[in-house]
């Protein structure tokens, strides 16, 4: 693991430069890049089989796309009364076509749950209960959701500017999956991911995306000091939030390559940092 890197991430001229607070980024474009980057990722790699099914599942997300649809992207309101099932339906769907026999399981027992279970098990995710729902069927319930509160946030109006950057998404509400650092006419800047809606909000760089401190920052990895994915960890507040870099690797995307390096959550954890966002395909134990 490389010695901290401590030096200021972003010239002080950027602090003057014009930019958007929030970005939506288009989402079937967002899901081709993804789907295409796990699949690059997967061979070789001890998490391949994973890699593959969740590149199958954002290739489902993305036939699910569809215009018009609901304008309220408020998680728990989805959750409860969205047609979001309709969309896991539509994965189940595409899904079943090749899946292999432990999936194929779960995506029975999917299509066998009641609508009223469905519901349950979506508002008790974006709810932060993450016990309360079936580990091997709670990313396929999170994605379908995704892809309906996604949608939302295309449409709704722009949250109103803030005071202060905030550390959950200003559009949904809901933990960033990791900071991404930006290239070409947003050279350098950092957005946070959002886990559930996939827009990304503007935060400055060197300091913590949970807490805001600037003292004790200490990035982890297992390459260099500029590695395209380094744990951002707080001694201030002990969290830590992984950075993926368009500047280290342009070929980077936020989700696929913080699911291929889990292993730095690993050596995040040994440190002692908890996360503080969560990828929506390896979401919390509870």
């Amino acid at each position: 693991m490389t010695a901290p890197d401590l030096r200021p991430s972003v010239p002080p001229e950027t602090a003057s430069r014009h930019f958007d607070p929030v970005l939506r980024p288009d989402l079937a474009a967002l899901y081709a890049t993804r789907a295409a980057r796990l699949r690059r990722l997967a061979p070789g790699h001890e998490l391949s089989a994973y890699l593959s099914l969740v590149a199958d599942i954002t290739d489902g997300q993305a036939a699910c796309l569809r215009d018009g649809g609901r304008v309220d992207p408020d998680p728990q309101a989805m959750a409860t009364d969205g047609d979001w099932p309709q969309m896991l339906d539509h994965l189940i769907a595409h899904l079943d076509r090749d899946a292999p026999g432990q999936v194929a399981e779960l995506l029975a027992e999917l299509r066998a749950m009641p609508d009223t279970a469905r519901r349950q098990a979506a508002l008790a995710l974006v709810q932060g209960r993450f016990d309360a729902v079936a580990p091997g069927i709670a990313p396929f319930v999170w994605a379908a959701l995704s892809v309906a509160v996604a949608q939302a946030a295309r449409l709704a109006p722009l949250p109103a500017p803030a005071t202060r950057e905030p550390t959950a998404c200003p559009v949904c509400g809901t933990a960033p999956v990791a900071s991404l650092i930006h290239t070409g006419q947003r050279q350098g800047l950092r957005y946070l991911h959002c886990a559930l809606c996939e827009c990304e909000w503007h935060m400055v760089r060197a300091k913590c995306s949970d807490c805001g401190d600037n003292a004790r920052l200490d990035y982890l990895s297992f390459d260099t000091p500029e590695a395209a994915i380094r744990a951002e960890s707080c001694g201030a507040c002990g969290g830590y939030l992984k950075t993926v870099s368009h500047e280290s690797d342009p070929e980077v995307e936020v989700v696929a390559d913080d699911l291929a390096s889990l292993v730095l959550d690993d050596a995040a954890s040994a440190e002692g940092y908890g996360r503080s966002g969560f990828n929506p395909f390896a979401l919390p134990a509870g």
